[in-house]
């Protein structure tokens, strides 16, 4: 008993139906819940159009080995779409990381510049303090007075100290005097004559 060549060619094409069915379904699931940018409106575009065109091959009436050519032809159409579907998806998932990665490098640089910040403020309050503790000792020892006054060291932005000068009367043999209490180029605290 021989193998019936149509019944061989009809499955034939309903296994080729079936394949570009489960390519198409792929594609569809790959696109669905995506942005709709250029890229996947024009693989939108074209898995309607592998739609269309293998219902027009099923209602043409060419014979079967004619739809069996249009078929595998369109089959072959249909998992090249699936995986241009699936090469735009993993790129879009690659942006998708390098966007995350650039935030998160971001957000880490944004919280160092903060601790830098919030390290630099300490710093400055206590060179302030340094420097007032400094000018009111040197004030308390020679009965004079102190006051804040330039220049004023910019620690950084919106960060400054203020130097302090200390004026001291003249007493017996010693003369009156006036000294700057302030910051040295290595921010170290430094009283100078003025």
């Amino acid at each position: 008993m021989g193998a019936d060549p149509q019944a061989d060619l009809a499955s034939e094409i309903a296994q080729l139906r079936v394949s570009i069915d489960h390519a198409a379904a792929a594609t569809e699931l790959t696109l669905a819940g995506q942005p709709p940018e250029a890229e996947h409106q024009e693989l939108t575009r074209q898995l309607a159009a592998l739609r269309e065109r293998v219902t027009i091959a099923h209602r043409r009436d060419d014979g079967p080995q004619a739809l069996r050519a249009e078929l595998a032809t369109l089959l072959c159409f249909a998992r090249t779409l699936q995986a241009d579907a699936d090469d735009w998806r993993s790129t879009l998932a690659d942006r998708a990381r390098e966007l995350e990665r650039q935030h998160a490098v971001a957000r880490q640089k944004q919280e160092r510049l903060d601790l830098q910040r919030v390290n630099l403020a300490r710093r400055r309050e206590t060179l302030q303090s340094t420097i007032l503790q400094t000018a009111a000792r040197m004030a308390q020892e020679t009965r004079g007075e102190w006051r804040r006054t330039l220049p004023v060291i910019t620690l950084g932005e919106g960060l400054t100290v203020c130097s302090v000068s200390v004026s001291f009367p003249r007493r017996g043999l010693r003369l009156a005097g006036q000294r700057l209490v302030t910051l040295g180029r290595s921010h170290n605290v430094l009283v100078r004559r003025e």
